[in-house]
């Protein structure tokens, strides 16, 4: 149904079933502040995590990212580098502000940025989340993009070397997350397929769907959900 709108995206596009690998390490405070303000649905919030695709290799590019949440709009801080130099950065055996690879002095700042939440609130690596992703753009609007993700896996408290791993546990068995994304107007044509299924808009956060790792079952109830001060800086 959403064929005649949509083009394959270009990276998938010659990709067996136009499908491409999604790996996510995601970090969280020591009290896991970042998971409890998704479950609480706090309107002000960030995540960071690390992203490669695919398969590894030393040049495979792998993403510092800030993915921030301000009530309904999302802003994303994105800063890509091969493979080796994010071990090397992460492991401390170069400084940051000197590697090479960075683009533009946006994508350094970028960098700084996730450095910067990365130390001042103590993060560490809490769930490594995987899946594979259909992606389609939309014809005449090139900001919008549908996406099925399926197959969704995750292992507990990864490193770095982590990233690429296959040992991990099924999260979403038989089941597709369908997103929908678009800057300016949800569009039309979109509104009548999601109503012809009877599809309704609800959170699905991967993070949280993962949460089968200890740091999070070892948690009591009442301190996982009760409220604290925030202890991240925004920047």
């Amino acid at each position: 149904m959403i064929r005649p709108f949509v083009n394959v995206d270009k990276h998938a596009v010659n990709r067996e079933k136009n499908t491409y690998t999604v790996r996510s390490i995601y970090l969280d405070t020591p009290d896991l502040l970042f998971y409890r303000d998704k479950i609480e649905g706090v309107p002000y919030r960030i995540k960071l995590r690390i992203r490669g695709y695919n398969r590894a290799a030393d040049d495979s590019p792998v993403f510092f990212e800030i993915k921030r949440k301000h009530m309904i709009p999302m802003t994303k801080n994105r800063a890509p580098l091969p493979y080796a130099t994010v071990k090397d950065i992460l492991e401390g055996r170069v400084d940051p502000t000197s590697v090479q690879g960075l683009k533009n002095e946006r994508q350094m700042e970028d960098l700084k940025r996730f450095l910067f939440q990365l130390h001042i609130g103590s993060l560490a690596p809490t769930v490594l989340v995987v899946y594979d992703r259909e992606p389609y753009e939309a014809k005449e609007d090139s900001t919008v993009r549908i996406t099925f993700d399926k197959d969704l896996k995750s292992a507990p408290l990864p490193s770095i070397h982590d990233l690429y791993t296959d040992r991990l546990k099924s999260v979403l068995e038989n089941h597709f997350i369908l997103e929908v994304k678009y800057n300016r107007h949800y569009p039309e044509w979109m509104q009548s397929i999601t109503n012809a299924f009877n599809i309704k808009q609800c959170s699905a956060s991967k993070y949280c769907m993962s949460e089968n790792h200890p740091m999070i079952l070892a948690q009591k109830p009442w301190q996982m959900f009760q409220r604290r001060p925030d202890t991240i800086s925004y920047v």
